[in-house]
C-alpha cells in the first residue's frame, strides 16, 4: 500500500539524519546563534553584488504590492523584510536567533523603515493566535529548517489569504559540497545534506497543493579575500575545534579555491527554486 506521507517522511528523515550541526561545545545553540558568525556571513553577503542581485530578483519575482500584510518566516537580518517595509508593506518577521534579530533591528534603523513586528520563536513554536493573520503574503526564503514540513506548510496555509512564496535549494550550494567532502575527515562520519526543492515540490503535491516552480538565477559562491578567511569561516561552520582539523581545512582550500583578481572562491554555481501558490486555489488534503 502506498504511503500517503512518503515525501513528507523522506524530508523528515533527511532532516533528522543531518549531522552538520551537532550541539556545540556549550551544549546548546547552533551556528546562527553566534553573533560572530551572523556578523561575518551577513556582512560579507551584503557587500556582494551577486547577493544584492539575487535579493532584487526575488523581490521582482514576488512583485508584492505596497500595503500588503507580509509574514517573513526566518527573516534573518532583514534581507527581504526591510525592502518590503520600505515599500510600504506591513511586515511581521519570525526569527528565533537573537543575533539575527539584533542585526534586523540595526539594519531597520539604518534604513529608516517603518517598524517590523518580530516574533522571537521558531515557526514550529508559533501559534496561529499570536500571528494575528491572515496575511496577504507568506515568505520563507532559505529558512525551511522544520523537520515536520507538512505541519509547517499547513500552518502557512492557515494564516495566509493570498500567496505563499518558498525559496529553497534546487542544487547543493558550495557550503554543502565542502561539507560533503570534509565532514568524514573532520568527524569520522558521513555527511547528510539538506533535502532539495524537488522533494519539497513533491511534498506539496502529496498534500494536494499544486504549486508553480521556477529556477532562481545562479548564485555565485562566496568570495574570500584570502585563503585564511575561507578556513576561518568553515572552521566555525563545520564545528571544528583542533589544529589538526584546521590543517585539513587549509589543505582542502589550498587545493580547491580558485584565485582571481577579486579574491578566492570555490568553483561551480548553485541553483535555487522559487515555489509559489495561491491559497485560494489550493486546498491541502
Amino acid at each position: 500500500q502506498k504511503n500517503p506521507r512518503y515525501w513528507q517522511d523522506r524530508w523528515q528523515q533527511q532532516k533528522c539524519n543531518r549531522s552538520d550541526t551537532p550541539p556545540d561545545a556549550t551544549g546548546s545553540g547552533g551556528y546562527w546563534n553566534s553573533q560572530k558568525n551572523v556578523t561575518e556571513i551577513y556582512g560579507k553577503s551584503r557587500r556582494s553584488e551577486s547577493w544584492n542581485r539575487k535579493v532584487e530578483a526575488q523581490l521582482a519575482e514576488m512583485d508584492i504590492p505596497s500595503g500588503s500584510r507580509v509574514l517573513d518566516i526566518g527573516a534573518g537580518t532583514g534581507t527581504l523584510a526591510i525592502p518590503l517595509a520600505a515599500k510600504g508593506c506591513r511586515v511581521t518577521a519570525i526569527e528565533p536567533s537573537e543575533p539575527m534579530r539584533e542585526g534586523l533591528a540595526q539594519n531597520q534603523r539604518l534604513a529608516g523603515v517603518p517598524d517590523i513586528a518580530v516574533i522571537p520563536k521558531r515557526w514550529e513554536e508559533v501559534s496561529l493566535e499570536e500571528l494575528r493573520g491572515p496575511f496577504d503574503i507568506v515568505i520563507a526564503s532559505y529558512s525551511l529548517t522544520m523537520a515536520d514540513i507538512g505541519a509547517a506548510l499547513l500552518k502557512m496555509q492557515a494564516c495566509c489569504s493570498g500567496t505563499i512564496h518558498l525559496f529553497w535549494f534546487l542544487t547543493p550550494p558550495s557550503w554543502v559540497r565542502v561539507s560533503h567532502d570534509l565532514w568524514p575527515q573532520l568527524h569520522g562520519t558521513e555527511y547528510t545534506s539538506e533535502p532539495l526543492a524537488d522533494c519539497l515540490w513533491q511534498v506539496l503535491c502529496e498534500m494536494g497543493i499544486y504549486a508553480d516552480i521556477s529556477v532562481e538565477q545562479k548564485k555565485q559562491p562566496t568570495l574570500y579575500e584570502s585563503l585564511e578567511d575561507a578556513v576561518s569561516e568553515y572552521y566555525q561552520r563545520l564545528n571544528c575545534s583542533t589544529p589538526a582539523q584546521e590543517k585539513i581545512l587549509y589543505d582542502y582550500f589550498q587545493s580547491n579555491l580558485l584565485h582571481s583578481a577579486g579574491g578566492y572562491q570555490l568553483p561551480g554555481d548553485s541553483l535555487g527554486a522559487h515555489i509559489q501558490w495561491g491559497t485560494c486555489t489550493n486546498h491541502p488534503v
